[in-house]
């Protein structure tokens, strides 16, 4: 009876954690400002895409879900693609996504540490990053590294902070110095409402130091498998059931939203914890979010 009942259990796990790993959700965001912009402001985040075909159709149907959220632009806020030198940069899954987007929607792309690492390291990857960077500028793409762009007719600042390498090493949880943030990107625009692209949360106290209006962030991915209650379980960095591992956060007068990603690496694991698809929709109406629907 045992050999009936051991198999029958690993594959009736095996097929649960296939259908928790696969397909994605679309989470919702109503964001509150005091600040003067037009009416509401919508946008969609991806993030962590990892050069995934998440649709498995070059990710069309993953496309058709940004446009359903019906946003005013879009948001890269880091690793759409992961640093491996085999991959070829004109046949990713991320270029054919961002050439779809970038056809219809204005993009801001922020960095994350794994375009961070393809730039840095030449010898591993030499000339890569260029090449990259080109082809995603040749797009109408704008990416935000150390720098700010603002969209005048929404009264808003974007912007894109490369986080150095040295905070995102495993087993360390080193503070960002007071003072960097402004001393790389400027003081905020208060007269603005400023988002900043910074690829992780594990920073969050810093962000909310520099005083954002928005923080948006992922890296975390949810932290792998998630714990009703309780949170993710684990960071890339290895700290166990990391704080800000996904969802809506406040603190003083910064909010931070992490995504969960939208694609994986390394560990194609996801258990109570999909991948999702993040709207955010900024308004001068109450505080509020809701989390939305899965496909």
């Amino acid at each position: 009876m045992i050999y009936i009942i051991i198999p029958a259990l690993l594959i009736v796990i095996g097929i649960f954690v296939y259908k928790e790993s696969s397909g994605y959700r679309t989470s919702e965001y109503v964001l509150h400002t005091d600040k003067e912009i037009p009416g509401t402001v919508r946008f969609v985040m991806l993030s962590d895409l990892h050069d995934t075909d998440v649709t498995h159709d070059k990710n069309a149907k993953l496309f058709e879900s940004v446009a359903a959220a019906e946003p005013d632009f879009v948001i890269l806020s880091g690793d759409m693609v992961t640093s491996y030198t085999e991959k070829k940069v004109r046949d990713s899954a991320a270029f054919d996504l961002m050439s779809k987007l970038s056809g219809r929607y204005k993009v801001y792309y922020g960095l994350g540490n794994h375009e961070q690492r393809i730039r840095e390291d030449e010898r591993r990857f030499p000339g890569k990053y260029s090449e990259y960077e080109s082809f995603v500028k040749g797009l109408g793409i704008e990416i935000l590294s150390d720098t700010y762009t603002d969209i005048a007719d929404k009264n808003i600042r974007i912007y894109g902070y490369d986080i150095p390498m040295e905070f995102y090493k495993r087993g360390v949880r080193k503070r960002i110095p007071e003072g960097l943030i402004e001393q790389t990107l400027g003081a905020v625009d208060e007269r603005k409402y400023n988002i900043l692209l910074a690829h992780t949360p594990d920073h969050f106290e810093e962000y909310s130091e520099y005083a954002p209006d928005l923080v948006l962030s992922g890296h975390l991915h949810g932290g792998i498998i998630g714990f009703p209650g309780i949170g993710g379980l684990i960071s890339p960095q290895l700290s166990l059931f990391p704080e800000h591992a996904a969802g809506h956060f406040h603190k003083g007068k910064t909010d931070l939203v992490v995504s969960r990603g939208i694609g994986w690496h390394s560990i194609p694991i996801r258990i109570f914890n999909k991948a999702e698809i993040v709207v955010i929709t900024i308004t001068q109406e109450s505080r509020g979010n809701t989390d939305g629907n899965q496909c």
